[in-house]
């Protein structure tokens, strides 16, 4: 029950956020998001809280990152693919590893491991972030479509390197040939494993709307449930499921004209129903941070 009485105060404060933020929009609605969540802590069913990182991942994280795959233009993203994989692989693993070993450099009391952990924390660029500080600035579109896209996949791969770092800490086993490893295979699997899967998710909604069952009751709860079932399957595989999510956001992405198929009405219940949920994980996600345990 407590946990049922502490979702439906991060709801609250989410759609408290957007509120302040329609009637103040020159304030960024992240700083809104933080600021209710500042005043959450205050309340007693809020001290000393916590999430369990699992379930943040798989009914949070998973849904976002499969959403704002579908929203990456086909046609830009292969454009882009060069940058987005020396920016978001290559420039992201060596960045988190300069400022792993300086940081235990200048504190060499903490654990590599750990300070790989929190170099991955801070090294990748939120694509949440990416679109709210942007959204009033004019970029060209291709530069804008490159750090958009670059963006999502740095972020997927800060998670995967501060898992990794993480398991590391705790087993106490660290070695760093063998986590670059553990990265490009958790990284490439998953992306690998989310391709194949979402297309098969998609042949199998395809299917659903041929044999006209292409009501809400149907297509609805299907396309909510599919970023989890995707990121499960890609972790029992050993990958990383968020990856595995970003990857068939894309497959769904580059294959809406097939999807497109579905009637008119669902199509419009499934883009509000998506809309909501979006909005507000995303204001869950910055409520969090501001709670702080007292």
């Amino acid at each position: 029950m407590l946990i049922f009485y502490s979702l439906i105060l991060l709801i609250v404060a989410t759609i408290i956020a957007n509120i302040f933020y329609t009637n103040f929009p020159s304030i960024p609605l992240t700083f809104y998001q933080i600021g209710c969540g500042l005043l959450l802590s205050l309340l007693p069913v809020f001290q000393n809280y916590s999430l369990e990182p699992e379930i943040f991942m798989l009914m949070v994280i998973a849904p976002l990152m499969f959403k704002d795959g579908q929203g990456t233009s086909g046609d830009h993203f292969r454009q882009s693919i060069r940058q987005i994989s020396s920016l978001a692989i290559f420039l992201a693993v060596a960045t988190a590893v300069i400022v792993g070993f300086m940081a235990h450099l200048l504190l060499p009391m903490v654990p590599l491991a750990l300070c790989f952990a929190v170099a991955a924390i801070v090294t990748p660029t939120d694509s949440v972030a990416f679109k709210s500080l942007t959204k009033d600035v004019l970029l060209p579109e291709k530069i804008s479509d490159a750090l958009e896209n670059e963006s999502l996949f740095n972020d997927a791969s800060g998670i995967v390197m501060f898992n990794l770092a993480l398991a590391s800490f705790v087993s106490g086993n660290f070695s760093f040939v063998n986590g670059l490893d553990r990265f490009l295979i958790s990284f490439f699997g998953g992306l690998l494993i989310g391709g194949i899967v979402g297309s098969l998710f998609v042949k199998l909604q395809s299917a659903l709307v041929n044999k006209s069952m292409d009501t809400s009751s149907v297509i609805v709860p299907f396309s909510i449930m599919t970023p989890i079932a995707i990121y499960l399957i890609s972790e029992a595989f050993g990958c990383s499921g968020i990856l595995a999510v970003v990857a068939a956001g894309i497959v769904y992405g580059t294959n809406q004209s097939r999807l497109k198929l579905t009637s008119t009405n669902v199509q419009l219940v499934t883009s509000a129903t998506w809309g909501i949920i979006s909005s507000l994980l995303n204001g869950v996600v910055f409520v969090l941070p501001g709670r702080h345990p007292a």
